[in-house]
């Protein structure tokens, strides 16, 4: 996966809502004019994230977008699969069936770029909403920079 403007516009989305959550349902524009993300854009991956289960949408004059869980149930992880797929940082990954790929039995790089993507995913995996919208997801990865 790579994460291109629809994980970083829909994860900026999500964290809007975890912000604003407990005023009531937010208004597509409320986002847009916030986040700067075009209204159109921004339909599409709501949309998404709707049809995945991680925010509802309300109708009617006091209508809008509200998260389905609360934020600290929610991951990075989950919010960019919703949008972006899964993760593989190469493109034989992504193959279905994988003897497309020729040199994938016998590869002597693919484990590498596998368990990248694995360790990508558990740190995305790591990091809530909750902690977004809070400001503690980048001390947090900080942190863990230190250490590597």
């Amino acid at each position: 996966m790579r994460i291109t403007t629809r994980g970083r516009y829909g994860l900026r989305a999500m964290v809007d809502l975890a912000r604003h959550l407990g005023e009531g349902p937010v208004m597509m524009r409320q986002i847009t004019e916030r986040q700067r993300i075009p209204r159109k854009y921004l339909h599409s991956l709501l949309h998404d994230l709707h049809r995945e289960g991680l925010i509802r949408s309300l109708r009617g004059s006091r209508g809008g977008y509200i998260l389905a869980r609360d934020p600290a149930e929610i991951t990075a992880l989950q919010i960019l699969v919703a949008l972006e797929g899964k993760i593989s940082l190469v493109d034989c990954e992504n193959r279905e069936p994988r003897s497309m790929c020729a040199m994938y039995a016998t590869c002597p790089t693919r484990q590498l770029w596998a368990d990248l993507a694995a360790l990508i995913g558990r740190h995305l995996d790591g990091v809530s909403l909750a902690e977004l919208a809070e400001g503690r997801a980048a001390a947090k990865s900080g942190a863990q920079e230190r250490r590597i």
